[in-house]
């Protein structure tokens, strides 16, 4: 439902007129929308001490994100994004264990710009993130769910060059989840497309 929300108002932006002729392009100031994709690997405890086990692991997916955001100088923008992490699993026997965890950022960006378009940023936020946990035993055929929320830090790096509005970038973020005294660290390493208005 998240996912459907935050696609829904992407495309409302991307494709309304009005807030594309509202703003006059300036690379050093204005808003900016994007879409990423890249790699996200999980690391925790409980994960860790099955695959020691000899359970079958995985623990990474392909994540997700669409970001908006507006750039109040050549050195500073605020920024909002919808993250999907993916999902990672651990299977022993009959028995199967699946995690997923999707959720909102919002970041500063401080950025240093280089030289000809090009430029790298670090990023601090908070993400407001929803996570399901789903168990099941196809041998006694029964099966459990627990849904999980919470507000938590990430910190981001990357590198992102432009080129006629058109925005490419480069990115790595931690996302450190705590949920019932147990931590789950996220690494999401991305490439994005992005428009400046």
């Amino acid at each position: 439902m998240k996912r459907l929300i935050a696609t829904a108002a992407l495309a409302t932006l991307v494709a309304s007129p009005a807030f594309a002729q509202s703003y006059q392009y300036n690379p050093n100031e204005g808003p900016y929308l994007g879409a990423g994709i890249g790699y996200s690997k999980l690391d925790n405890d409980t994960l860790d001490r099955l695959d020691s086990a000899g359970a079958n692991t995985d623990d990474s997916d392909t994540g997700y994100k669409l970001f908006a955001g507006y750039q109040f100088n050549p050195s500073f923008a605020v920024e909002a994004s919808y993250l999907d992490f993916g999902e990672f699993e651990a299977n022993a026997g009959s028995e199967k264990l699946e995690a997923s965890a999707d959720g909102f950022g919002f970041s500063l960006v401080g950025k240093l710009p280089i030289q000809n378009g090009f430029s790298v940023h670090g990023k601090l936020g908070m993400v407001v993130w929803d996570g399901d946990l789903d168990y099941s035993d196809s041998d006694r055929g029964v099966s459990s769910s627990l849904g999980e929320d919470g507000t938590d830090p990430y910190y981001g790096i990357g590198a992102e060059y432009e080129v006629q509005q058109i925005m490419m970038r480069a990115e790595y973020e931690r996302y450190d989840i705590s949920d019932s005294g147990e931590d789950f660290e996220i690494d999401l390493f991305s490439a994005s497309l992005g428009y400046r208005f």
